[in-house]
């Protein structure tokens, strides 16, 4: 499962949208057949709540597939707040999944700083990701396993890391992708998040913009490549609509992004709500 933060469907014009300028045809498909006999849909992020879709509520109702918004009477952007934090403890994949005997994993590493000094963290809100993670007692991967191939840093060319005097090797997208090949293997569930798609879409800038929309689409390229969709099933989804439009610095109404290759990609979805039961009723 690759979380992509902040990648929505809008009008395909070249002035606005960097995704008319995919060179793949994984995000700027006409149709919702994509590459590789993959599906594309478009989810509903308004979740029947007034407001712009926002990162904290969306992406727990990724998670969870209950309606988060509703639930808080609102978007919330940023960080899950203590009610978001209770309900991904209980009601997430990674929760349920490890309830059921399945393994999951949250392959993106982190900083030093996130191990060595762990009060910094212990009441420090994060993304919904890392919060299902902490709270399912799942361990953190750390740079060290960016070395030694075992994970990623949420960019994953290691670029900004190396721009910081990290020791780490510059990963193309398609090294990047092998790596995530090689760990999906060990688990029922492996978990990357990307939001480098959002920051873009918040810059206005659309040479960025572009720069994202192929590193992205060559990451993909490259898993499609490499997996077997006879036993694995590739899921792409984002949380709310930015980087489509760079005429606004905010979130939009846009629909969110979801594709799927390999099992399970004939079916219906309409919302941020289907994707989480969707993934328990695969493995399950």
């Amino acid at each position: 499962m690759i979380f992509l933060d902040g990648v929505g469907i809008g009008p395909p014009d070249p002035a606005f949208n960097p995704f008319c300028f995919s060179q793949r045809g994984i995000f700027n498909s006409v149709s919702n057949r994509l590459p590789a006999g993959g599906r594309r849909f478009l989810l509903d992020a308004l979740l029947a709540t007034p407001g712009l879709p926002q990162s904290a509520s969306g992406q727990t109702a990724i998670y969870t597939g209950i309606n988060a918004a509703q639930l808080i009477g609102k978007h919330l952007f940023g960080f899950p707040n203590q009610i978001l934090r209770r309900l991904l403890a209980g009601e997430s994949v990674f929760a349920k999944l490890q309830a059921a005997g399945f393994s999951c994993r949250f392959i993106n590493a982190f900083r030093p700083i996130f191990f060595t000094t762990p009060q910094l963290f212990t009441h420090l809100s994060m993304s919904a990701t890392t919060e299902m993670n902490r709270a399912a007692r799942l361990p953190f991967s750390t740079l060290k396993q960016v070395r030694k191939l075992q994970a990623i840093y949420h960019d994953f060319t290691n670029s900004s890391l190396i721009e910081m005097g990290f020791d780490l090797p510059f990963f193309s997208p398609q090294q990047a992708a092998r790596i995530l090949v090689g760990q999906s293997s060990q688990y029922d569930l492996l978990l990357y998040e990307y939001f480098l798609t959002d920051v873009a879409g918040h810059s206005q800038d659309m040479t960025m913009a572009k720069r994202e929309v192929v590193n992205v689409e060559e990451l993909l390229w490259e898993l499609i490549a490499l997996l077997d969709f006879n036993c694995t099933t590739l899921v792409v989804v984002s949380d709310h609509g930015n980087l489509e439009d760079l005429r606004t610095k905010s979130h939009t109404y846009n629909p969110a992004f979801l594709a799927i290759w390999g099992k399970g990609n004939a079916g219906s979805f309409h919302s941020l709500l289907d994707v989480a039961p969707f993934i328990l009723k695969l493995l399950n």
